[in-house]
């Protein structure tokens, strides 16, 4: 299937010109964050229902993030050169807790919901009562 967004909206958004090579890499970004933003929200994105423009503006973001910042680096230093890694499930190509309740909120899939269900309900005529004494009759 298609990615949400195109390289042309990327270059756009980072403002630069891709070469041969970075425009494979930012199609490949694209297609998997799409992939990923398909599987938290709609399947049926940029298919059958259109892709909303919060969602859309989410992938570009992550793919920008990913063509930065292609390793997932999270900090640097040129003295005594040193770098650290990100932790697991944090890379660039992963969604923010925030950027993944907006892509859940576009595609309806917030919070607990409630489904109605009916059913046929009997009413037992006769009462129970579990230690034997009818109360009703004031039997104490």
């Amino acid at each position: 299937m298609a990615a949400l967004a195109t390289p042309a909206e990327l270059e756009r958004r980072m403002m630069v010109t891709f070469s041969g090579a970075e425009s494979i890499a930012a199609s490949s970004a694209l297609d998997d964050i799409s992939a990923l933003a398909r599987h938290y929200g709609l399947p049926a994105w940029g298919g059958a229902i259109p892709v909303p423009d919060a969602v859309k503006a989410i992938v570009l973001a992550v793919a920008e993030r990913r063509m930065r910042n292609p390793e997932g680096y999270v900090s640097e230093m040129a003295g005594e050169y040193q770098y650290r890694l990100p932790e697991a499930g944090s890379a660039g190509n992963f969604f923010r807790d925030d950027e993944l309740a907006v892509i859940r909120q576009a595609s309806g899939r917030v919070g607990l919901v409630s489904v109605p269900v009916q059913r046929t309900v009997k009413v037992a005529h006769d009462r129970y009562y579990p230690f034997g004494k009818d109360y009703r009759n004031g039997d104490l």
